[in-house]
């Protein structure tokens, strides 16, 4: 969007092996590996990006502002020190709270080291930035607890509209025998932040209720082991874990699945709306939501499917048995959903808010054609 109202965008992305390079005026930065996930690693690989942009910015030239995102945390600061090598503008772009979010998820304590490192930076980024974006409303009202004086805004999440328009693989409904029997999927990362233990108890509960099903769950993380050991261990063989899709792949999961399970760990994390969210409510594809809070409000507000409590597995099971049953009307509502993910939960539209905030806000950048961003 920023391009396509004439301004320039450099950006500045760590790189992996995966990588696809070539892309135009995007400029990886080497960092370390994070085959392993540990707390040091994460540090190593945060704080290595942050150094290895910041002088990758140098050959860079002017920049009139700067968008930093979180997380990385840790890597914001040097989005700072870019902005004031260039004197350009500062905007602080909020996904996750950190350390809130860890709090929130029991990784680690108020009081704990990581907690006050992460808070200083937090509260850092809130005083030095001239503009604060934030996904939800309710990470913008917990920013502003820290920051009352700060300029903060909502610029909510969504759905990219072109994964609407991907291609059906038609060889991938034959594959895993979708439509064949009731199909719930799961897509994203097998995480902590997830709480995927209470799908697999779902799972048994099906499985001793004698309800031909089965569950996929597409993606990796800290988590697999450890769910894949419970279904060994509980013997539930309609559950798979086929492993990570290619994007384009993901649509026609969903579109033809009939049920996408979206959850998060416990009902202390309201702030946050699962993304995996936006792309079943687009394909048309029923959710059975586990989380609290404003993913609630915009499962309500589509009426494609059933919000339970987290780790409440009475609930959950209700919610499975009501979208199965009732599912002829429950899909009545696609079309409501579909329209909701293109006009109001569009990263497009996201993306044009934004630029016109910047245009407006700051006035290095009101004629379109002489603005320059650097996102780091």
């Amino acid at each position: 969007m920023l391009r396509a109202r004439g301004h320039h965008v450099s950006i500045l992305a760590p790189f992996y092996e995966s990588c696809p390079i070539g892309e135009v005026d995007v400029y990886y930065c080497r960092t370390f590996s994070l085959k392993s996930k540990s707390p040091a690693n994460r540090l190593a690989n945060q704080i290595g990006f942050g150094f290895s942009s910041f002088f990758k910015s140098l050959s860079l030239g002017k920049a009139d502002i700067v968008i930093t995102t979180s997380p990385p945390a840790l890597a914001s600061p040097f989005g700072w020190l870019i902005a004031k090598c260039k004197r350009a503008r500062l905007v602080y772009d909020v996904r996750d709270i950190w350390p809130d979010v860890a709090w929130e998820m029991g990784s680690f304590k108020p009081q704990s080291l990581y907690s006050r490192v992460f808070g200083a930076v937090r509260d850092f980024m809130l005083r030095h930035a001239d503009l604060v974006t934030a996904v939800s409303n309710g990470k913008v009202e917990k920013l502003q607890t820290y920051a009352p004086d700060s300029d903060i805004i909502m610029i909510t999440n969504g759905l990219d509209e072109k994964f609407l328009k991907n291609a059906e693989n038609k060889g991938l409904i034959k594959h895993y025998g979708i439509g064949k029997k009731f199909t719930c999927v799961y897509i994203g990362n097998l995480g902590l932040a997830q709480g995927l233990m209470q799908l697999l108890r779902l799972a048994k509960k099906v499985k001793e209720e004698g309800i031909e099903s089965q569950f996929l769950l597409f993606g990796t993380g800290v988590e697999e082991s450890r769910l894949k050991q419970y279904a060994e261990e509980e013997h539930l063989t309609h559950v798979l874990f086929p492993g990570r899709l290619p994007n384009d792949d993901i649509f026609t999961i969903l579109k033809y699945a009939d049920m996408s399970f979206v959850s998060l760990a416990n009902d202390r994390l309201k702030d946050s709306v699962p993304t995996k969210m936006f792309e079943a409510l687009g394909a048309g594809c029923p959710v059975l939501l586990a989380a609290k809070g404003e993913a609630v409000d915009i499962l309500e507000e589509c009426g494609l499917g059933v919000a339970v409590s987290p780790n409440d597995d009475e609930a959950l099971w209700e919610g499975f048995l009501k979208i199965r049953m009732d599912k002829q009307e429950i899909t009545k509502n696609r079309a409501r959903a579909y329209r909701l993910m293109k006009t109001k939960y569009s990263r497009q539209q996201a993306a044009l808010q934004l630029t016109e905030e910047l245009e407006n806000r700051f006035s290095c950048i009101e004629k379109p054609q002489h603005g320059s961003y650097m996102d780091a």
